[in-house]
């Protein structure tokens, strides 16, 4: 077994020790409220997640969480509301979220070098906020997005909780939209995978290649059309109108904090190429 494949090892047994933690944590939450119950689990399975990236010194540890719990919480539903039995929109619901779940924590794990690495925005945090970094670990680098991501999968609870399907075409909408998302997160992900191992590897090199060429962010394009398409699915279901905010907030997030500080890291590496880039590609959407 070789390093990485230690990592990973590592790694699976970290986050079935969540799952168990977040499973107990659901059963015997004291709540009526299945959001209530939910969100306990959640808060449960990220402290720790936070104590685990303590124990390794290494904030990455959180990095599967994201696409790892709306899986989570696909099983919950079906081992709560009688799986067998769902009609098929509730099933294409779980499969679009399955397949987004296991495609991105896929392709995670095989870009994932293994523990000397963190990534960059973290190690940037650690050096510019010193003996507060921890503070700013758990608040924004493990509870905000645990938060947002509860947010913005909340919506499907109705699809599976005993509401009535009130808008067909709006459901299709969604998960088309959710499916097409991932999709272009697949293809921007092989191809960064593609550039990551091209031989005469250059500083100034920049990914201009397949769906990278129309767009400077195919995968966080990607990544806010799932979300959309989600919050569709849900209000399809008569959803509150306020469980979309979570969506919002993951295009605000993108849009205003991922991005930006991408384009930072990418400009202070290779400022010309990036330009040039910048200049020729277009920010988000492929026109």
């Amino acid at each position: 077994m070789n390093k990485k494949q230690q990592a990973l090892f590592e790694i699976t047994i970290i986050y079935l020790t969540v799952g168990i933690v977040g499973f107990f944590t659901f059963q015997y939450a004291d709540y009526e409220s299945l959001t209530i119950r939910f969100l306990m689990a959640d808060l449960a399975m990220t402290v720790v997640t936070f104590i685990f990236s303590l124990i390794k010194k290494n904030s990455s540890v959180y990095d599967a969480y994201w696409s790892v719990i709306p899986f989570y919480f696909i099983l919950q539903y079906f081992y709560l509301f009688n799986g067998t039995d769902w009609s098929i929109p509730q099933w294409v619901c779980a499969f679009v979220v399955s397949f987004w779940s296991w495609r991105l924590t896929l392709s995670w794990g095989r870009g994932w070098p293994g523990w000397h690495h963190e990534d960059f925005r973290y190690a940037d945090f650690r050096v510019q906020f010193k003996s507060f970094f921890q503070p700013i670990n758990f608040l924004a680098i493990h509870l905000y997005p645990t938060c947002i991501v509860f947010l913005s999968i909340w919506g499907i609870e109705w699809v599976y909780s005993g509401a009535e399907l009130s808008n067909l075409w709006l459901f299709m909408l969604g998960a088309l939209t959710a499916f097409i998302g991932t999709i272009f997160e697949y293809l921007a992900d092989n191809e960064l995978d593609k550039f990551r191992k091209r031989p005469n590897k250059q500083k100034t090199d920049i990914l201009r290649t397949g769906i990278w060429a129309k767009s400077r962010n195919p995968n966080y394009l990607g990544e806010m059309m799932f979300w959309f398409g989600v919050a569709m699915m849900g209000l399809a279901y008569s959803a509150p109108w306020y469980t979309a905010l979570g969506s919002v907030g993951m295009w605000l997030m993108f849009m205003f904090a991922s991005i930006p500080l991408k384009d930072k890291q990418m400009m202070k590496n290779r400022p010309e190429a990036f330009q040039k880039y910048k200049d020729e590609v277009s920010r988000v959407l492929p026109f």
